[in-house]
């Protein structure tokens, strides 16, 4: 906001000050050519702007106004009246118009009381009228020398050209300054300072209308969700706007694309080497102590990088986005500029048959959870679901079905489940490491997995391999384990049962 509480008790001093030196000079004026009544109310009216200065200060600027207003109209209405429509006194009345207004807008910008202007300066133009005709009919009681007239009415009309052109000129940069404020709010995110993607969609037509080559990335906090799971949203808002002044200010633009996700947008010509460019972010982030309220924790980010090359826009972010999602499968934590470098790590954590992650990544799990454990930062559980009869179903109906006994089985985990990780753990036995609501909620999903399971095999039209038989337990983390190992024995004693 531009104008503010400081700024307004400036304008009126320094307003209050002004009408105080023009009284000072009125009341000798006055002296000078016998209009005694005139000079005895400037008495009054230095007497008065005097205490406007306190008024000020005590920040009664509504008083103030009003006072001041009615003080002006008062004083060039009679000094008018006594000395004639040549002095020019009425004139100032216009000026106060301006200036009432300006009053107005100051208050209302303020959330302080105020006054409307507008009867006021209408009583200000009925004065004004009044003093002419008035005028017309009766003559001035005094007569001013026509030096005084000449000179007076100059001064007059320098004063209201001054207040005039200095009102409006503060409403231009005001009108300005408001103008950018509400641009920046439109196109900059609030919480990270970073541009969003209205910002981001006017930069990049600009790119295409000059035809440059850049490269886009889109890159995503890891495991966010577990930071606002584990340590709450004021952290998660922290960690969003720490990484967002990480991000920012490095060559390319940065904007927030949603989320915990951001964009950059990177000229070739400037930044040639976008795998090194983000790479050296990635450590950075990698690397950083990340403290909130007394606790201490780690943030990684993976980015999915494309070039403009060839493609529209909207192709180079689909691009980008599918190499971001490959990277968050294939270990996280990474910059991915090319799709076919990860095919064969995404293998090596993905289970072919089920399509959810495989024993080494339950392990590389287990290796994320000890840390947790170690840094007092830990909230989860495991649920083991142990298939039976898998070697049954294979001898009856053969391997296909033995397989589609498995996949089935996965599906309905998964289905539970839907915010956890799923593992393949064994040929016959699934892991879920159950996190933020599911974990709350373990109680209602354990019941509901286990009801999923029986009406399975309560329903006569399954064929045997729809039918699935399982063994099930949970354990969930408490602060007298020292790993996961604990955990996963107590789930498994369950599981034996």
């Amino acid at each position: 906001m531009f104008m503010n509480m400081k700024r307004a008790k400036v304008t009126a001093w320094g307003m209050a000050i002004c009408f105080l030196l023009i009284h000072v000079l009125m009341i000798m004026v006055f002296i000078q050519c016998g209009v005694t009544p005139m000079a005895k109310f400037n008495v009054f009216s230095i007497s008065f702007y005097i205490v406007m200065l306190f008024v000020v200060y005590k920040e009664w600027l509504q008083f103030y106004a009003v006072a001041v207003y009615l003080e002006v109209v008062a004083h060039m209405v009679l000094a008018a009246l006594l000395t004639g429509w040549g002095s020019g006194f009425q004139i100032t009345l216009i000026g106060m118009n301006v200036l009432a207004f300006f009053a107005e807008y100051t208050g209302r910008t303020l959330k302080i009381k105020y006054v409307r202007m507008m009867p006021m300066c209408i009583l200000g133009m009925f004065f004004y009228l009044f003093v002419y005709v008035y005028l017309h009919f009766h003559p001035a009681p005094y007569v001013l020398p026509a030096k005084a007239e000449f000179w007076l009415s100059l001064l007059w009309g320098v004063i209201v050209f001054v207040i005039t052109m200095f009102v409006l000129q503060f409403l231009v940069i005001i009108a300005n300054k408001s103008e950018e404020q509400l641009e920046y709010q439109l196109s900059h995110d609030k919480l990270t300072g970073l541009p969003n993607r209205y910002y981001l969609t006017n930069h990049l037509e600009k790119l295409q209308r000059k035809n440059d080559e850049y490269w886009i990335a889109i890159s995503d906090i890891d495991d966010f969700k577990k930071v606002n799971d584990t340590y709450g949203h004021n952290c998660g808002d922290y960690v969003l706007k720490s990484v967002g002044e990480i991000l920012s200010d490095r060559g390319a633009l940065c904007c927030r694309w949603g989320g915990e996700e951001f964009l950059f947008v990177g000229k070739t010509s400037e930044i040639p080497d976008a795998f090194e460019f983000l790479e050296k972010i990635r450590k950075e982030i990698e690397q950083r102590d990340f403290e909130h309220e007394g606790t201490h924790f780690k943030v990684t980010m993976t980015f999915g990088v494309s070039s403009s090359a060839g493609k529209k826009v909207f192709d180079t972010i689909r691009d980008a986005d599918e190499k971001l999602y490959l990277g968050k499968h294939s270990g996280k934590n990474r910059v991915i500029t090319k799709k076919h470098t990860v095919e064969n790590t995404i293998s090596q954590v993905q289970d072919p048959l089920t399509r959810v992650k495989n024993k080494a990544a339950f392990e590389k799990s287990i290796e994320s959870l000890n840390m947790d454990i170690k840094n007092g930062a830990a909230g989860f559980g495991i649920v083991l679901v142990r298939l039976k009869n898998v070697d049954e179903i294979n001898e009856k109906y053969g391997q296909d079905k033995g397989d589609e006994y498995i996949l089935g089985a996965c599906k309905l985990i998964c289905g539970v489940f839907i915010n956890s990780q799923v593992y393949r753990a064994k040929a016959t036995e699934f892991a879920v490491v159950i996190v933020g609501r599911d974990f709350y909620e373990r109680e209602e999903l354990m019941a509901e997995l286990s009801d999923v399971f029986g009406k399975s095999i309560e329903n006569g039209d399954n064929n045997p391999w729809h039918r699935y038989q399982v063994s099930i337990g949970m354990s969930v983390y408490d602060e007298n384990d020292k790993d996961v190992s604990g955990v996963i024995g107590r789930a498994e004693e369950q599981v034996l049962k």
